[in-house]
């Protein structure tokens, strides 16, 4: 799905201004490590707090800076977020009433009402939280590691090594969370239909007098979405100690370093104080990557799913026959609807579902249809309310004026 948000309307203009508001808050974090170093060095020689007031302003003025453009990321990526929930949602119940009650009933009416519902907020968390991070993730890392380099080589070299460490073991905790992940919204799914399934047949089983041992059934259904999530949860909060654990290391082995030759005088504290507190900001980006990862995945998977549908639809609608520009879908009293010689097969070697249907319908009323199961009642409505697209025979309306 990341590289499926390109396609969402106005994202292009977003990511620039996001790009831009991340590039100063960047450098601002930079200019803040610089001044606090200076202040907190020059205060350690033995100058005057008096002398550092301008180092001290120059350092809050930075800090501000900071803030500000995090805010103002943070209140683009949510109306950005908004307004693309808001018009997925209509674009998919849009594309469902397109591919009618057949493709409801494949998919579960509990899952595709939980998905419009609950997931479109979790998609909107999804792009809140990701496009900052993504960003960020992107930029900052590198305008610090260039600036590190320029004060020390040695401190570039060891942060250039363990960056890649970070991420290749932030891949592989991905790959344990998405398939933990996918067991959970299974179970979610399987819940939900069977949550909508009971509501609808909950008179039945009581006439029936099974109301009250359908209880276990749904215990077991509710169990098993308990212990994937419980399973889910587990992975995230490992996840986040060892993120955390090996970004320690990482800042760690920095300080250590420029530790030893603060000792031995090859370094200054001026600078041996600047790279220290920017070593634990150029990780800070991967690590709320990492951090927001478990919060942003079910969102993630609620906006594939909901792209999988609209992509579905979209295929549908490329079968359809061509519907002359001139065509008039006004119904009157004296208009027809003309079914001549229709078949349709659900498989191409299954047997037909429909078989030679001639039937007019004409004026206004109420018309019933009757026939055994599987006679193909239900195909024959399908077929009318324009779900199956290119059934054989011919299908024609008479509209008159």
């Amino acid at each position: 799905m990341g590289k499926g948000l390109m396609k969402f309307k106005g994202i292009k203009p977003v990511l620039c201004l996001m790009a831009g508001l991340t590039f100063i808050q960047t450098i601002a974090i930079i200019l803040q490590a610089k001044w606090l170093a200076e202040a907190v060095s020059a205060l350690f020689a033995g100058a005057k707090l008096q002398e550092q007031a301008g180092t001290v302003g120059l350092f809050l003025f930075a800090f501000l800076v900071r803030q500000l453009c995090g805010l103002a990321e943070q209140k683009l990526a949510f109306r950005f977020a908004e307004e693309t929930g808001s018009s997925l949602r209509e674009q998919v119940l849009s594309k469902l009433f397109e591919l009618g009650p057949r493709f409801v009933g494949r998919e579960g009416t509990g899952n595709l009402v939980t998905l419009i519902l609950e997931g479109i907020a979790k998609f909107r968390k999804y792009l809140e939280l990701f496009l900052p991070r993504m960003l960020a993730t992107g930029i900052t890392p590198i305008l610090i590691l260039a600036y590190v380099f320029t004060l020390d080589i040695t401190s570039g070299i060891i942060l250039t090594v363990t960056m890649p460490i970070l991420i290749i073991f932030m891949i592989l905790i991905g790959l344990a969370a998405r398939k933990q992940m996918d067991r959970q919204w299974e179970s979610y799914r399987m819940l939900s239909n069977h949550f909508v399934d009971s509501l609808r047949g909950l008179e039945t089983l009581k006439f029936l007098g099974r109301s009250r041992t359908h209880i276990d059934s749904i215990d077991r259904v509710s169990n098993s979405y308990r212990s994937a999530t419980m399973r889910t949860l587990r992975v995230a909060f490992l996840s986040s100690f060892a993120l955390d654990f090996f970004t320690m290391l990482s800042v760690a082995s920095v300080a250590v370093s420029l530790g030893l030759r603060l000792i031995d005088g090859r370094m200054t504290l001026l600078t041996g104080l600047t790279v220290l507190i920017l070593a634990p900001e150029y990780f800070l980006p991967v690590r709320m990557v990492g951090a927001d990862y478990h919060a942003t995945l079910d969102g993630k998977e609620a906006g594939e799913a909901m792209d999988s549908i609209i992509k579905e639809a979209e295929q549908e609608s490329a079968k359809a026959a061509v519907v002359p520009a001139d065509a008039d879908f006004s119904w009157k009293p004296e208009s027809q609807l003309i079914l001549h010689s229709i078949g349709l097969k659900y498989e191409e070697a299954g047997r037909a579902s429909l078989e030679d249907v001639n039937v007019t319908f004409g004026g206004i009323g109420k018309i019933g249809i009757i026939g055994e199961s599987g006679a193909g009642k239900s195909t024959l409505i399908d077929v009318l309310g324009g779900f199956y697209v290119r059934p054989r025979g011919h299908l024609s309306s008479m509209a008159v004026h």
